[in-house]
């Protein structure tokens, strides 16, 4: 008895010697570590996001689960390695679908918490500018005289200034609130658009399940996950501030990014992508377009150019993160067949589908001012300038904000791509101390030929342009005449002569001309129109 008790003590000495020296490891060891956002790439309509941690490992098989991944996530895009320098292997990569955890459920809780309070707060204020506004209905009606009692002027003037300083102090506490209230509305929409991207990937999201082997000498893997992302993209926004004292045009170039992926994004390095990396993975190929007699034939449905899903990964670049050292401005790196803006400092963008705008790059150049007014459309003349695209790269379509002289203009848009040093025509708005005016002065009809009759109509125009500033102006003034398509009819331009205008040969006349202050010009335009009688036309005035 007593050697067998000698022989279990030994065999259990035995085992925590091999314990101790790593020769027992847990087989399938199971770990949910919390990976940290080291990268972003934004694209137009979508993120590649790219993550990493440092995992703890056993000898042989560990699994590692990833939990909370956003339901947008693209599961072929998905690429997972590992950086560590030890014996580990990946060996298995899977995309499971599940319920939203506990931090997103605690979020919606937050949020809904937050809301509640906010709309009491709304509520709480209505009833305030209601008393209030009870209040001053109370004193505009209330009489505080007896109908027997004779005020005095004295009583009536302390008593009118009562009501006033009454009135004007609640106004002034209602204008206080109403304020409040605004900011209270922004924020609640906020949070219930939150709360609506939330409640819309309907509580799933995704788990990425990690199979690796590590090998005797490992204790822990630096792991590295990227995936690409849906409900998230950015657009570009222009800023144009011009200035016609220096005659100069600031442009800035914005991204609005945005994104509803489920999860916020914290302190992250940012990289916004032109690229389309779904566009056409393979080339698209024309085929003979031919024409032949119409024949009646079966309605045929030509197959759609998807995504090879198989290529989907290599459509990539790694990203090349900055380290701790970061440039002052937005470092621009060109891309085969793109350009991608790296933003020089972390970046907070909220999971809340909301446009957070962020600077690109801005120039300030010298530009050229002049007017340009068409009389036959407007009689206001219009500020333009001309400039380049003073990036070194393209200006993609978006919206432009244009300020004049720091008052606000109008919003437009370019609507094609800007290469750089590429003209860019900007509308600056209307200038009311210019006018221009186009009146018909003369317009009569008379027959003309000898054996076969035809009308001739003549007409006459006068054009008034004056400067009303008080200084020297370019202005670009456009006009046109009826141009024949058609060999029976026939028009001749009378004034103005070739060495007056710039005539173009689908009847455009266009007069460059200089005015100095308080100056008016008077412009002639004359021509006739010559067709057969008995022949209907359209077109004319």
């Amino acid at each position: 008895m007593k050697n067998k008790v000698l022989q279990i003590h030994a065999l259990l000495i035995l085992a925590f010697i091999f314990a101790s020296s790593g020769f027992i490891h847990s087989a399938n060891a199971e770990t949910a570590p919390v990976f940290k956002i080291k990268g972003i790439i934004v694209y137009s309509d979508r993120a590649m996001i790219k993550k990493e941690s440092v995992v703890p490992v056993n000898k042989g098989e560990n699994i590692i689960v990833i939990t909370g991944v956003t339901a947008g996530m693209v599961d072929q895009s998905l690429q997972v390695s590992t950086k560590s320098k030890s014996n580990i292997k990946i060996t298995d990569v899977k995309v499971e679908r599940t319920y939203l955890h506990k931090t997103q459920l605690e979020k919606t809780q937050k949020l809904r918490a937050r809301l509640d309070n906010l709309n009491e707060l709304i509520k709480k204020n209505a009833d305030e500018i209601l008393a209030l506004n009870s209040s001053i209905d109370f004193v505009k009606k209330v009489i505080p005289f007896s109908q027997n009692q004779k005020p005095t002027l004295t009583d009536l003037s302390s008593y009118m200034k009562f009501m006033e300083k009454s009135i004007s102090e609640n106004l002034e506490k209602i204008a206080r609130i109403e304020v409040k209230q605004k900011k209270l509305r922004e924020e609640s929409k906020s949070v219930e658009n939150e709360l609506k991207n939330i409640n819309s990937e309907q509580e799933n999201s995704k788990d990425i399940i990690i199979h690796l082997y590590a090998g005797d000498d490992a204790r822990e893997a630096n792991i590295a996950v990227s995936y690409i992302v849906t409900m998230a993209g950015w657009h570009p926004q222009y800023d144009v501030r011009a200035d016609s004292n220096s005659s100069k045009i600031d442009i800035s170039y914005f991204a609005l990014i945005s994104q509803s992926t489920g999860e916020d994004w914290k302190d992250a390095n940012v990289e916004i992508s032109t690229a389309k990396p779904f566009i056409f993975s393979t080339l698209p190929e024309l085929t003979a377009w031919n024409v032949d007699v119409y024949q009646y034939k079966p309605l045929q449905y030509q197959k759609s150019l998807a995504p090879t899903k198989g290529k989907l990964a290599k459509e990539f670049d790694e990203m090349k993160l900055e380290g701790s050292e970061m440039p002052e401005e937005v470092q621009v790196k060109a891309e085969t067949t793109s350009f991608s803006f790296i933003m020089p400092w972390k970046l907070n963008i909220p999971s809340d589908n909301n446009p957070h705008k962020f600077l690109i790059s801005a120039s300030n150049k010298e530009s050229k001012f002049e007017y340009y007014a068409v009389p036959k459309l407007s009689k206001y003349a219009y500020l333009k300038s001309s400039a380049q695209n003073p990036f070194s790269f393209p200006m993609l379509i978006g919206e432009m904000n244009v300020f004049l002289d720091g008052r606000f203009v109008n919003t437009s848009s370019i609507n094609r791509t800007i290469v750089p040093d590429e003209a860019i025509n900007l509308s600056l708005g209307v200038d009311e101390g210019i006018k221009v005016e186009k009146k018909l002065q003369k317009k009569f009809t008379e027959a003309s030929g000898v054996f076969s009759k035809n009308t001739r109509i003549k007409y006459e125009y006068s054009i008034d342009v004056i400067n009303g500033k008080g200084k020297v102006i370019d202005i670009t003034l456009n006009d046109n005449f009826p141009v024949s398509r058609n060999e029976q009819i026939k028009t001749e331009l009378e004034s103005p002569k070739k060495e007056e205008a710039k005539i173009s040969n689908d009847g455009i006349i266009s007069w460059d001309m200089k005015l100095n202050p308080g100056e008016k010009r008077n412009i002639s335009v004359k021509f006739d129109v010559e067709y057969p009688q008995n022949l209907k036309i359209i077109g004319l005035e």
